[in-house]
């Protein structure tokens, strides 16, 4: 049974490897971070069981996932056996049936990593690059436009250098491949800006990792009381 963790079209790249919160956090600037989970079968939002989310026929049995951290738009979805669901108002309602018929979904990311290995390296890579930047434009506008702005300078260093390989020696031929060289030069200290920027984003999600693991550790034994109510009904 393949059974795949998938989000639609409009949305923002999510962490498939977040941790399981009991509520939303808000995080620095008004984020809020909820979590998406299926464990046991059962499916949890926010740390919260949700009782009536599984739909008659769907069969969920002893299937896990790792928690997924939804920031802006996100709207969790599951494949199984070809069947996809979506989770409105708490519940798994067939695509079909949804508010999003005929949507495209993305694939994030299989449940096993087997299942991830077989799909081919070209079909996951634009797939994750459209999700990258959806997330970027999402949470840093000014950031996305300078990536717009090298793709649109790679087109130009492309037909520049076609109009250079067409013409034949000479002083246009030597001016024009000048112009190339400080258009290259222009791009790359653009990527270098944009890498910078990448790493310092990176550099604070992984601060802000940290510092909620030292939270986590902090409050181990009310998480260990909390999962122990949860797999014992509150007894």
């Amino acid at each position: 049974m393949t059974r795949r963790l998938l989000a639609a079209v409009a949305l923002a790249l999510a962490a498939a490897s977040a941790p399981s919160a009991q509520t939303q956090e808000v995080r620095a600037g008004g984020e809020v971070v909820r979590t998406f989970e299926v464990r046991d079968g059962q499916v949890y939002l926010d740390g919260r069981h949700l009782a009536d989310a599984v739909p008659p026929g769907l069969d969920l049995d002893g299937f896990s996932m790792m928690p997924l951290e939804l920031t802006g738009p996100i709207v969790p979805v599951l494949e199984v056996d070809g069947a996809v669901y979506v989770l409105e108002g708490e519940k798994l309602v067939p695509m079909d049936a949804s508010s999003r018929p005929g949507r495209g979904v993305y694939i994030l990311g299989d449940v096993t990593p087997e299942a991830v290995a077989e799909m081919p390296e070209e079909s996951m890579t634009p797939i994750i690059e459209e999700a990258y930047m959806r997330d970027v434009a999402a949470r840093n506008e000014a950031l996305y436009d300078r990536m717009q702005q090298a793709e649109s300078m790679e087109s130009e260093v492309g037909a520049l250098a076609a109009r250079v390989r067409a013409r034949p020696r000479g002083p246009e031929r030597d001016r024009l491949r000048e112009q190339l060289r400080g258009l290259i030069s222009d791009l790359l200290s653009l990527k270098h800006e944009i890498r910078d920027e990448e790493i310092a984003v990176v550099a604070e999600r992984l601060d802000a990792a940290r510092e909620e693991l030292e939270d986590r550790r902090g409050h181990h034994d009310d998480i260990v009381n909390g999962r122990l109510r949860e797999l014992v009904g509150g007894q």
